[in-house]
């Protein structure tokens, strides 16, 4: 019979691979979740980020502000403040455009009014489209859709952010603003 010692010994010798194995069936699953986690926290700042800075033009927008420094119409000037705020994440002169600016009367709140719409009582929406996220760890991306359909694949998706107020009344002594 060997002493308790011994078989301590024995026993560490024989299972030296198994401590392994534990840490690749713990680890994994523990740093999928992590990435997981930081992969949505970013799409989280990255969407509410630019939900403010869509706010942030609407409110410009309805006090008929413009930036005369520089030369711009409401509308460019609209476009400038929400590219200030959304941190670099859109910008007014991006090819497809992702920002943009609407105006629409509230007979037809709808339909976009092509020129000389920036009038007080009209609806301004302030809007960022299209702007595509693309995962950190696409772990859903893994199989082929031929494998299994159900799966998302590696694409990434778009994020639109929206937001619309009525315009107020001209400042004092302004009878109409450029768009």
């Amino acid at each position: 019979m060997l002493a308790s010692n011994q078989i301590s010994r024995h026993r560490l010798r024989r299972s030296s691979g198994n401590t392994l194995i534990e840490m690749a069936f713990t680890l994994i699953p523990t740093i999928a979740i992590l990435v997981a986690f930081v992969d949505f926290g970013l799409v989280l700042f990255r969407w509410s980020t630019l939900q403010n800075a869509v706010r942030e033009g609407a409110r410009y927008a309805i006090t008929f502000q413009r930036d005369a420094a520089h030369s711009l119409g409401q509308t460019a000037s609209i476009q400038q403040v929400v590219e200030k705020k959304s941190m670099g994440s859109v910008h007014r002169t991006d090819s497809p455009q992702h920002i943009f600016v609407c105006y629409a009367s509230t007979a037809a709140p709808n339909t976009c009014i092509p020129s000389g719409g920036n009038v007080p009582g009209n609806i301004v929406e302030v809007s960022v489209k299209n702007v595509t996220w693309s995962w950190l760890a696409p772990l859903s991306g893994s199989y082929s859709s031929a494998v299994a359909p159900f799966f998302r694949s590696r694409s990434p998706f778009n994020l639109n952010v929206y937001s619309a107020d009525i315009l107020g009344g001209y400042p004092v002594g302004v009878n109409s603003v450029v768009e």
